[in-house]
């Protein structure tokens, strides 16, 4: 087993997702707000452009966290992969940073999936996913992707695009399916 598969019990989870926070040491910091929306949730992940490790440190405090390398990112053990896939109670959550250099999309702010994305997916993921994590617009987005799923970018709470609000998911993994909700940061 690859060491980007996680297998774990994702029946019931809460997922936090974050991406293109961008922490730096005297630059952008977690706004106030978020930190407490955060709490509850049973993983965070991050899906890269998070900076240095010490907001990882920060997210740790509040629940274990991985995710994928952007291009903003100090190396960390929990964010060393490009990709990785989260597995388990029957879903395939699959996480890249940038979906379009993945091959995964043709375009991303909004996103659309690309022509091959299924050859992508086999290639990157080992399969189809049934929910596509993806950053590197700082702007939410949720489109279709495969034949069953979504694919879903959390925008960024630190530093939105131009007209876009600071954002972040929340996943759920219920019997009944796996949904996705865009949380404003106030």
């Amino acid at each position: 087993m690859s060491d980007s598969v996680w297998r774990l019990p994702l029946e019931g989870a809460n997922l936090a997702v974050l991406a293109d926070c961008h922490i730096h040491g005297g630059g952008p910091q977690f706004p106030a707000a978020l930190l407490p929306r955060l709490q509850g949730a049973d993983l965070i992940v991050t899906l890269g452009d998070m900076g240095e490790r010490s907001g990882l440190d920060q997210l740790e405090e509040i629940a274990p966290v991985l995710g994928v390398r952007g291009r903003d990112d100090e190396y960390d053990l929990r964010t060393h992969h490009v990709t990785r896939v989260l597995e388990g109670s029957g879903y395939r959550i699959g996480c890249v940073f940038d979906a379009q250099a993945a091959g995964l999309a043709a375009g991303c702010d909004p996103f659309v999936a690309a022509d091959r994305s299924a050859d992508a997916c086999n290639r990157l993921f080992g399969g189809p996913v049934d929910v596509l994590l993806h950053a590197n617009t700082h702007r939410a987005d949720e489109a279709r992707f495969g034949t069953k799923g979504s694919a879903i970018n959390p925008g960024s709470p630190v530093l939105p695009a131009d007209g876009a609000k600071p954002s972040f998911l929340r996943l759920k993994v219920t019997e009944a399916g796996c949904y996705g909700q865009v949380v404003w940061v106030a």
